[in-house]
């Protein structure tokens, strides 16, 4: 079936500046917005002035309303055509959009695609702020136009000073060391890692599994059945011991919960 990549690509441009200006003109009659500069120029170089007017204090609301509207539109464009996306679907679409962040070199592995990138110099003012918005629009689109398709950002050039690298994949019943959700864990952090689950080991008689890393988030878990107080000590612990070395990583505990029983 044809499939008209252009006007999906028009489409998702307007849902997502419509989140932008929804959010940043609600409630803020002081957002300094030069009607006739955004009107005379593309919906692109539009989207990306006000990205650079969001104040961190909305950040997290543009990044909640750009997922929401991208997904909405994706599933009504889904139901109006009556598909559903595969991964090389949205590998041609992303590259007919020429947006400069979906731009770069593509790889393959079993059920996924891979984009790898290197730093872009897109609304540069917004700093990695830019860099979320895209992956919360992507992840919008890609969750509304797939079924089991997903995508996830394992590196960002911005966040980690190294590439930046997408991946779209099928979503299967993986174990979640085993997820396409998780990028390889860099170098530079392995040594340190196998240090801290030595100390736990010796002084908390605990383990800990680092899982993966993605774009400035490191996952790791603890033993299925571990306490919850206890748990927290550990987490706490573990929080202390990376950001002493690596201030600038997120933690992320995926570890297994325990079912509780209820009585009646």
């Amino acid at each position: 079936m044809f499939m008209d990549f252009e006007d999906l690509s028009n489409r998702w441009q307007k849902a997502r500046l419509s989140a932008v200006e929804n959010t940043l003109l609600k409630g803020d009659e002081n957002l300094e917005k030069p009607q006739a500069f955004l009107e005379s120029v593309p919906l692109s170089l539009k989207e990306e002035h006000l990205l650079g007017q969001v104040p961190a204090d909305k950040h997290e609301d543009i990044l909640r309303a750009v997922f929401l509207n991208s997904r909405k539109l994706a599933q009504s464009f889904s139901r109006h055509h009556d598909l559903s996306f595969e991964i090389q679907d949205f590998q041609e679409l992303l590259n007919q959009t020429g947006i400069s962040c979906f731009q770069g070199s593509w790889s393959s592995r079993k059920d996924a695609l891979v984009l790898t990138r290197g730093s872009c110099s897109y609304a540069k003012e917004a700093n990695d702020f830019a860099c979320m918005y895209w992956r919360e629009a992507l992840d919008g689109l890609v969750m509304g136009l797939g079924e089991e398709e997903r995508s996830a950002r394992h590196g960002c050039a911005r966040i980690d000073g190294g590439a930046c690298v997408d991946v779209l994949f099928v979503e299967t019943n993986a174990t979640p060391g085993k997820s396409q959700h998780f990028g390889v864990i860099p170098p530079m952090l392995v040594e340190d890692l196998n240090q801290i689950k030595e100390q736990f080991l010796n002084r908390m008689k605990t383990e800990v599994e680092f899982v993966g890393y993605s774009s400035g988030t490191l996952y790791f878990q603890f033993p299925k059945g571990t306490a919850c107080g206890s748990g927290s000590i550990h987490q706490a612990a573990l929080l202390s011991k990376i950001q002493t070395k690596h201030p600038y990583i997120k933690l992320q505990d995926i570890s297994p919960r325990a079912v509780l029983g209820v009585e009646s």
